[in-house]
């Protein structure tokens, strides 16, 4: 069975018609009415109209006209620019679409390398949780190794998860004052101070670890990102409570998902304890 999803597009709430949409293309890459209609098959008059409609519901000029062709106007531009992002975003590519953070990274890259032994083919993405878990969403990726558990518990009804390994969290007390890394399972961190009612307060978020190292702040940190060297966590100790599972989660029929989880169980870059 062949499925393929198209976009459509809804501007103010008014729903911009695949038709309308793809006569506006076609004008931006042919910059003639007669040589787009003739590239979409239609007449000029029809092309016209489609244009001419789509105007109409937004409220503003899409293209402009003059003896040398047409071509669109800033707000056509910037509506087939998202038309065409969303129409790549749709279109399903051969390869796998895994995701990851600087925490999973080594286990991810470790992976998706045995699977092009085998000859097949990655595309991989490293961002935070939240972003992978969009795009995830969106349909963008297949699977993505999960290091927040509190996501993973939140999930449990939608996925059902593999367990690639575990990792524990790392505390430097300095105080309430906190600096919170982008990466790991910093919400598990903070959850366990406001149940202990702990005072504490973010003061900004790093997208760095090796700012951890300079900071006078107070922060969390996953130990794997210690042993691997990326940070030395000075004075951090260990919190065992905070043992918990890094999760890999299929979002796709993809035939491949299955041999990328298992790679990453075998990777064995996240040992208990």
């Amino acid at each position: 069975m062949n499925v393929r999803a198209r976009a459509t597009l809804v501007v103010d709430g008014e729903n911009i018609t695949r038709r309308q949409l793809e006569a506006i293309s076609a004008l931006k890459r042919k910059g003639s009415m007669k040589k787009a209609a003739e590239e979409l098959g239609i007449s000029t008059p029809v092309l016209y109209k489609y244009v001419r409609e789509a105007e109409a519901k937004i409220g503003t000029s899409l293209v402009k006209s003059n003896s040398k062709g047409s071509k669109l106007t800033v707000q056509g531009m910037e509506l087939i620019d998202r038309f065409e992002s969303y129409e790549k975003r749709l279109d399903d590519q051969p390869q796998l679409k895994v995701a990851g953070t600087l925490v999973s990274e080594s286990c991810l890259l470790t992976a998706a390398t045995a699977l092009s032994k085998k000859g097949i083919d990655c595309s991989i993405w490293i961002s935070t949780d939240e972003e992978n878990l969009r795009m995830a969403d969106q349909g963008i990726v297949d699977c993505m190794i999960l290091d927040d558990a509190l996501f993973a518990m939140e999930r449990s009804q939608e996925v059902v998860g593999t367990e690639v390994g575990n990792d524990l969290l790392l505390h430097r007390d300095s105080g309430p004052r906190y600096l919170d890394l982008a990466f790991g399972a910093q919400r598990l961190g903070f959850r366990y101070l406001e149940e202990k009612k702990v005072e504490h307060r973010i003061i900004f978020k790093a997208f760095e670890p090796a700012m951890l190292d300079s900071t006078e702040l107070s922060y969390f940190v996953n130990r794997s990102l210690v042993r691997r060297g990326i940070v030395k966590a000075k004075d951090a100790t260990e919190q065992r409570w905070s043992i918990h599972s890094i999760m890999a989660i299929p979002f796709s029929y993809h035939a491949d998902v299955t041999a990328f989880i298992d790679e990453a169980r075998r990777a064995g870059l996240y040992p208990k304890g």
